[in-house]
Formats: C-alpha cells, sequence, structure tokens
C-alpha cells in the first residue's frame, strides 16, 4: 500500500464514504456508490488498488450497473490519522444566545438586545386644532435611562400626528444627543 501516493481528491473520498469531517470526526457510514462513467471512479479504483478501499456487496435497491465500495481497515485508519484538526469553534452570537434564553429576556430580538431602553411609543388624544392622525391620537417616541429602575427618560422625540413622524422626530432628537456627546468628549479632551 502505497499511501504517499494519495491525492487530497482521494483522501476526501475516504472521508465522504466514513461521513467524517473536521467537526465529525466519528464514523457513522461506510459505502460510497458509484457506477460505470461516474466521475470519482478513476480515484475509487486508485483506492481500490491502494488496499484503502474495496468493491461489495450491492444491496437490491440498487441498480445493476451500480457499484458499492468501502472502505478497509486501513483504508479507515488513514482517513481518521489525517482528518484535519477541527477549526476554533465559532463565536457564539448573541442572536443565538437569544434563542437560548428562557424567556426572561422579552418577547423580541430588539427587547432582548437594549432591554428596558429599547425605544417605545406613547400616544394620547390630541386635543385643539393641532396635528393628529384619522383617530385624534398623537404620537411620541422615547427611550429610558439605562439605569435599574431609572424611569426617567433618556431621548425623547416631539408629538407628531403618526408614528412615522414621531419615530422620525426620535431619531433627530437621538442624532442631535450623539453629536453633543461627541462634542463634549472632543472638547474635554482637548483641555485634558
Amino acid at each position: 500500500m502505497l499511501t504517499s501516493a494519495i491525492t487530497t481528491t482521494q483522501l476526501a473520498l475516504l472521508h465522504h464514504t466514513l461521513g467524517v469531517n473536521p467537526e465529525r470526526r466519528e464514523p457513522y457510514r461506510n459505502h460510497f456508490v458509484a457506477g460505470r462513467g461516474h466521475h470519482d471512479m478513476p480515484d475509487l479504483e486508485a483506492l481500490e488498488v491502494a488496499g484503502l478501499m474495496e468493491r461489495g456487496h450491492v444491496p437490491g435497491f440498487l441498480s445493476d450497473s451500480s457499484i458499492v465500495f468501502y472502505t478497509t481497515e486501513s483504508g479507515r485508519a488513514y482517513a481518521l490519522e489525517n482528518l484535519p484538526a477541527a477549526p476554533p469553534p465559532k463565536k457564539r452570537t448573541r442572536y443565538e444566545a437569544y434563542l437560548d434564553a428562557d424567556g426572561c429576556a422579552g418577547d423580541s430580538f430588539a427587547e432582548f438586545l437594549c432591554g428596558d431602553r429599547l425605544p417605545k411609543f406613547e400616544s394620547r388624544q390630541a386635543y385643539g386644532n393641532g396635528p393628529r392622525d384619522r383617530y385624534g391620537y398623537e404620537y411620541r417616541m422615547y427611550r429610558r435611562q439605562s439605569y435599574p429602575y431609572d424611569y426617567r427618560r433618556d431621548i425623547e422625540g416631539d408629538w407628531a400626528p403618526t408614528m412615522k413622524a414621531a419615530k422620525a422626530s426620535y431619531k433627530a432628537a437621538l442624532k442631535a444627543r450623539r453629536a453633543a456627546t461627541l462634542h463634549t468628549n472632543n472638547h474635554n479632551k482637548e483641555y485634558a
């Protein structure tokens, strides 16, 4: 058996036959179905000549032209020895943490991310001749402080006749707040 002549394509065929990969290192199958004219047939036959694969029993549900290849014990050992190292685990995303949360995080992903700082709408009956929606309401969007149990508002838009306009007003207030904070931080750096 000349395993030094095994190509990366042939090694990949051994891994596929056993159903292994860097993340799944325990084989759960041992078969590869091919036939005359199959594009992997030359590599499968080369593995057969090297003693790493062998032809075996063809189940009755396959066509007569099918050929089933199985890894030999030495083929199995060679495939497992030459399995690339598993990549490092992916960093868990915030969305995966949300999916695993026990429900205490809120009803939506936005609530999970922002908690009490999730912007909210409030509405009131509009009085006088001011702008309002067709039901007579006006809306305002706001965000609470980040401190626990502090219900003061951090950012607040103006009252508007629609939720869309209230959201635009809130975004303008948020943008102005960020600009003011950036200006203050830059000013403090100059005199530090």
